[in-house]
């Protein structure tokens, strides 16, 4: 099984039962959602909780309505994904619920999203499923990156992930007249604790990775602040660097330029980063060992030229039911080729996304393009 991107933990596994075939467990990124969507076969049994409207009559013939909350078992008839919403649609026929509530036997959808917590009972392959939960496990937990981007004129403190690029602050150092230096000054320390209070609300509720970036000046001041009034902050800084621009901008720089291989090499826009630059380096030198967009793929794949694939995300959801795509789905599955899906909203999946959204790396030259 390729586990969508490989090498990436998010799937939180809760729990495993071997005697039981049954695995609890939350999806927390969208990656997620596709790696369950090949790992639940139908036949299997889904758990998960809902709410159900019960109407009760009282003696003077009123009917009181309330919702409640129901654990309810529902064996898989079909599964499906929504492209749109970015969720997976499982429909089946109730099998348990844990409340009397006169369900069993008739159909029922379950919409799953990240954050489901679901219990899967796998009635025919547990193998499958087992491994697809211990390769989560083995992974474990992976911190967030917190980086703070500084120029002259604004900041923007964005949070890496393995989910993608989120902006959490950003906003601007208000000029002051050179006629009022101490007002300056001032001006510029309340944007810098603005700065360091927003890393201390990060700290407390993730613990992230926390990288100060840009240019030379605008990071020394900064530094000197914390040093000074912020002590504490000062002291989680795992790297300082350069980049030239303030804004999201500098993300993509220092994305490019490696500047965060060395404290977030595990986390996902990193590595996505480095995969995309590898890519083009080696197609520039190497053109007859690439294919371009899916149809120069599914040639490649069917002349068993192909060794690793690069993918966007968004192109999966949308042809996850393609026969040609599943095929290749197939190949990473018995592990005859390597895929590694790109997320979407950022330079490395902007860049995968103009060569058609799924790229291949051949094992020789061929000639495709004809």
């Amino acid at each position: 099984m390729c586990y969508a991107a490989k090498g990436y933990g998010g799937l939180e596994v809760i729990s495993v039962n071997p005697s039981k075939r049954f695995v609890k467990l939350i999806p927390e990124t969208t990656l997620d959602l596709l790696n369950l969507y090949r790992v639940i076969s139908l036949g299997d049994i889904v758990y998960s909780d809902t709410s159900r409207e019960v109407k009760k009559q009282r003696a003077d013939g009123k009917v009181d309505s309330e919702r409640v909350r129901v654990t309810i078992g529902v064996r898989l008839e079909k599964k499906s994904l929504d492209p749109l919403m970015k969720r997976l649609r499982l429909l089946g026929r109730i099998t348990y619920t844990d409340v009397e509530l006169d369900l069993i036997g008739k159909h029922h959808s379950l919409n799953v999203d990240v954050g489901t917590e679901l219990g899967i009972k796998a009635e025919k392959d547990f193998s499958r499923l087992e491994s697809f939960a211990e390769h989560y496990r083995k992974l474990g937990r992976v911190k967030s990156l917190l980086c703070v981007l500084l120029d002259d004129e604004q900041f923007t403190i964005t949070s890496l992930s393995n989910s993608g690029i989120e902006v959490v602050h950003k906003g601007r150092f208000v000029s002051q007249s050179k006629d009022m230096p101490d007002e300056h000054v001032k001006s510029i320390e309340n944007v810098y604790t603005e700065i360091a209070e927003t890393i201390e609300r990060k700290l407390e509720m993730e613990n992230p990775i926390v990288v100060v970036l840009g240019n030379d000046i605008a990071v020394e001041n900064f530094i000197k602040f914390l040093k000074k009034d912020r002590e504490k902050v000062f002291k989680v800084i795992k790297k300082i660097g350069h980049v030239s621009d303030g804004s999201l901008a500098g993300i993509q720089e220092a994305l490019r330029n490696k500047l965060l291989d060395d404290v977030g090499g595990s986390i996902k826009p990193v590595r996505d980063a480095e995969v995309v630059e590898k890519f083009i380096e080696f197609m520039s030198k190497n053109s007859m060992n690439v294919a371009i967009g899916f149809e120069e793929v599914c040639k490649a794949i069917e002349l068993g030229a192909v060794k690793d694939i690069i993918v966007t995300e968004d192109f999966i959801w949308a042809n996850m039911h393609d026969e040609r795509f599943q095929r290749i789905m197939d190949l990473v599955d018995e592990r005859r080729i390597e895929m590694h899906i790109v997320l979407p909203g950022t330079e490395a999946g902007d860049k995968i996304k103009a060569f058609g959204s799924i790229v291949g790396i051949l094992k020789y030259p061929v000639k495709l393009n004809y």
